[in-house]
């Protein structure tokens, strides 16, 4: 008799698909158990918030027209259990996905990673000014300074996360909520802090909506972190030393710097599904802070920049072979890094803009990438670059003529126009429009609050759409999520958000 009250007193358990369901059997009320292995949601979790991760259905069970509890049911249900009434519909879910912080896609390809260049279609409605206001605005993540990241990550709905790297902080936006929720470590060890600059920064993910990992540089090592929307967790492993730079998917293998026991740099590739790093033969090299830019990455080569020089990880003659290698620059030659991206010519090279002395002159060059004798071009004037555009500070210096002029723009010479992110699908161009009285490496390292204009340069019109006051509007982050065009800046209290036009 007992045997059967206890049998009695169970939940049922449901097998609908890839998932496990609970029902009481005394209420006949559905709870999500398990989805593809990564368990339950937290006890009093939103169904709302919930349902478009996992294709579920909602509804407001209801009985003599008195509204009652939200009901939750498995995707398949189309009709409620309780009622016998029709199922709303699953949320028509459209899969988005950005890579922090260019919203690169994570596969090198024909197209080269670490510039500022995006596929995703950015574009606004033509009657937004600078006074218009935001189409939409979200609450800033509890952490102080974050990158930002949108992916499924193995469930239905793409969602955003905030991840604050100094801090080894991750947060999920809860959209029907419209709150951050921290994501948890499930086991007993946390994402690690990065001392990584915002320049350096960046992550790798091998498909940020089939796959729930991604990979964190740390000064623990590279954190292989496995996101559980779910669950709201995050479980970590980390491998290596500490990250001297980002790491990068290249050939199917993550590749970043470490710091070596014997205190030089070394390069170390993993495969995503392993957990076995393997050194990229190369060089000994000195690990002391060299400030390793965030890397490049086309199908030949990975290319990490610093003030003393370029780390670059080439093919070799075999298919799987690769090795490390470390160029100087040209002597006489400093590289210009705060000006934005390097620029990418029509036949695929990247060039590296730079300040050549030589015989008591001083000019600026362009110094090819990747090579250990690199050509070496004259430019007339510093120009602020995504990759693929790139514009003037002055109106009155001409294009140097190898440069292709429809890839140029000049602002007035009292202002000063700021590439952040070009679309390629798009071929528009987000800027800042900063006012510019002084000597561009003054306002570069300035970090005095001014008013800037942010625009969209291209396409049939070019769009101002926002006028705000922050320190620094160079800084800003752009991304994209739920069809926005967002912008962060670690000043502004709330994160607005632009629509994007097809």
């Amino acid at each position: 008799m007992s045997t059967w009250l206890a049998s009695a007193l169970q939940n049922e358990r449901w097998a609908v698909g890839d998932q496990i369901w609970s029902r009481d059997p005394a209420t006949g009320a559905f709870d999500l158990a398990d989805y593809k292995g990564l368990g339950a949601p937290p006890p009093a979790c939103n169904p709302f918030d919930l349902a478009p991760l996992v294709g579920a259905r909602v509804s407001i069970e209801s009985a003599a027209g008195v509204a009652g509890p939200v009901a939750l049911y498995p995707g398949a249900f189309r009709f409620s259990p309780a009622t016998g009434k029709a199922l709303p519909e699953p949320a028509a879910i459209e899969a988005e996905a950005w890579l922090p912080p260019f919203g690169a896609d994570g596969a090198a390809g024909d197209t080269p990673q670490g510039l500022r260049l995006t596929a995703t279609h950015l574009a606004l409605r033509p009657t937004l000014s600078a006074e218009s206001p935001p189409d939409r605005q979200i609450a800033m993540p509890p952490a102080g300074n974050c990158h930002f990241l949108v992916g499924a990550f193995s469930t239905c709905d793409s969602r955003l996360l905030a991840i604050d790297a100094s801090q080894g902080l991750l947060y999920h936006w809860l959209p029907n909520s419209e709150r951050w929720q921290a994501l948890r470590p499930s086991g007993t060890q946390a994402p690690a802090p990065s001392s990584l600059a915002d320049e350096a920064w960046g992550l790798a993910a091998q498909d940020p909506q089939r796959s729930a990992r991604v990979f964190l540089p740390t000064d623990a090592g590279l954190a292989i972190v496995f996101v559980n929307l779910i669950a709201r967790t995050c479980e970590v492993r980390s491998v290596g030393t500490r990250c001297l730079g980002a790491p990068v998917l290249w050939q199917g293998r993550v590749h970043v710097p470490m710091l070596e026991e014997d205190g030089t740099l070394g390069v170390h590739a993993l495969d995503p599904d392993g957990s076995e790093l393997h050194r990229i033969d190369g060089p000994t090299l000195d690990a002391a802070d060299a400030g390793w830019l965030r890397p490049l990455a086309d199908p030949h080569r990975i290319v990490w920049m610093a003030p003393a020089g370029q780390l670059v990880v080439s093919r070799g003659g075999d298919a799987d072979a690769s090795g490390a290698a470390f160029l100087p620059w040209p002597a006489g030659i400093t590289p210009r890094l705060d000006l934005g991206s390097p620029y990418l010519s029509r036949n695929g090279n990247l060039w590296q803009q730079c300040v050549r002395q030589e015989d008591g002159q001083t000019e600026v060059v362009f110094v090819q990438l990747g090579l250990a004798e690199p050509e070496i071009r004259p430019a007339s004037s510093p120009r602020l670059s995504t990759g693929a555009a790139c514009f003037q500070l002055d109106t009155r210096l001409r294009l140097a003529p190898w440069f292709e002029p429809d890839d140029c723009r000049a602002p007035e010479a009292d202002e000063v126009i700021v590439p952040l992110l070009e679309s390629t699908s798009a071929s528009t161009v987000l800027c800042a429009r900063i006012p510019h009285t002084r000597p561009l490496d003054s306002l570069l390292a300035s970090t005095e609050t001014c008013t800037a204009t942010f625009e969209l340069h291209g396409g049939e019109h070019d769009v101002q759409f926002w006028m705000a006051r922050m320190s620094r509007p160079w800084a800003a982050r752009p991304f994209v999520y739920a069809g926005h065009l967002y912008l962060y800046h670690p000043d502004r209290r709330r994160l607005p958000g632009w629509r994007i036009e097809p």
